[in-house]
């Protein structure tokens, strides 16, 4: 139960006294009997039946007698949780499968801290938006930590094969996000731009400061999308450039050995007037010969910068 002067807990039930809001929290363990206080309720059908099934998308619907919502919040994991509500003018009822989902206990700490804001359900309804945001933020600057390190490791190991695919699972993983993160914004919208009336007027600032807040969660997603594609550019360019000074040192290797080919093809052929194939220092030559335009070769290429360590510099 609670009272802004009185609180007691009874298997997760919270029930007003005097003018105070109720809550009233269900899991999957409690579910039958939040299925028969349901029966007694007179609240729209297809509002009960999202209650227990839950939404594949964050949603506000607005029925004859009462409001749901349903709100999707994180946690470091990417655990995707969601709790379904029925809001009234006098209650809220809120249904999560989960048993001591740390969501649902931190909306009960913030209750049981701000009890002055007890009294009517819009307060409490701020009370679910804002702990939601804040787990989101939460992720947010984890994410973005797990980015930094993905980018370090493309510097350390830009050949690993796992960065690939660990940037592909994180864009499809932030894809997600997005998705949730931009209805869930919408519906926060909705609630703060229009005039329910199971929300107090005196909540618009509170609304507004968490919708501002949730705002840079789906800007955050969008840049950390455009990270991650500048990332898996970053280890291409480098797997690229890598590539490149592979080729080039073949090629300059082939360069080298090159004279050296057409001099061993020129004395290996058989014509009978090769003076030099008689020649008792012949062999000698051919090798001194071999050899100096070999190094010669090298060293022009090393002028250059084409090889060495001005080619390292440039790098």
């Amino acid at each position: 139960m609670l009272d802004n002067d009185v609180i007691a807990d009874m298997n997760n039930h919270y029930a007003p006294a005097g003018k105070d809001a109720c809550w009233l929290h269900f899991t999957k363990a409690s579910k039958t009997d939040l299925e028969r206080l349901l029966q007694t309720m007179s609240v729209h059908p297809l509002a009960k039946q999202r209650l227990l099934c839950g939404t594949d998308v964050p949603m506000v619907d607005e029925y004859e007698r009462c409001l749901f919502i349903s709100l999707f919040t994180v946690r470091s994991q990417l655990q995707i949780m969601k709790t379904q509500m029925i809001a009234t003018e006098k209650y809220i009822i809120s249904y999560a499968e989960e048993e001591n989902d740390p969501f649902i206990e931190h909306v009960k700490e913030k209750l049981l801290h701000h009890r002055e804001h007890a009294s009517h359900p819009g307060y409490v309804l701020y009370y679910f938006l804002d702990v939601s945001t804040r787990h989101f933020l939460q992720l947010i600057d984890d994410i973005a930590d797990r980015i930094q390190l993905l980018e370090k490791q493309v510097f350390q190991t830009p050949f690993a094969n796992e960065i690939g695919r660990s940037i592909y699972r994180w864009k499809i993983r932030i894809h997600e996000l997005r998705q949730i993160a931009e209805a869930q914004e919408e519906m926060m919208k909705l609630l703060q731009h229009t005039k329910f009336p199971y929300i107090h007027e005196e909540t618009n600032p509170y609304m507004q400061d968490v919708v501002g807040r949730f705002s840079r969660i789906t800007a955050a997603l969008d840049k950390f999308k455009e990270t991650l594609s500048g990332i898996f550019d970053l280890q291409l360019s480098l797997k690229s450039d890598h590539m490149n000074v592979i080729m080039k040192t073949l090629t300059l290797v082939s360069v080298i050995f090159m004279p050296m080919t057409f001099i061993a093809g020129v004395y290996g052929m058989n014509f009978a007037a090769m003076p030099e194939l008689k020649w008792k220092y012949g062999y000698v030559y051919a090798l001194l010969l071999m050899a100096t335009l070999g190094i010669s070769v090298a060293l022009y290429f090393k002028k250059k910068g084409w090889w060495g360590e001005n080619d390292t510099k440039e790098k």
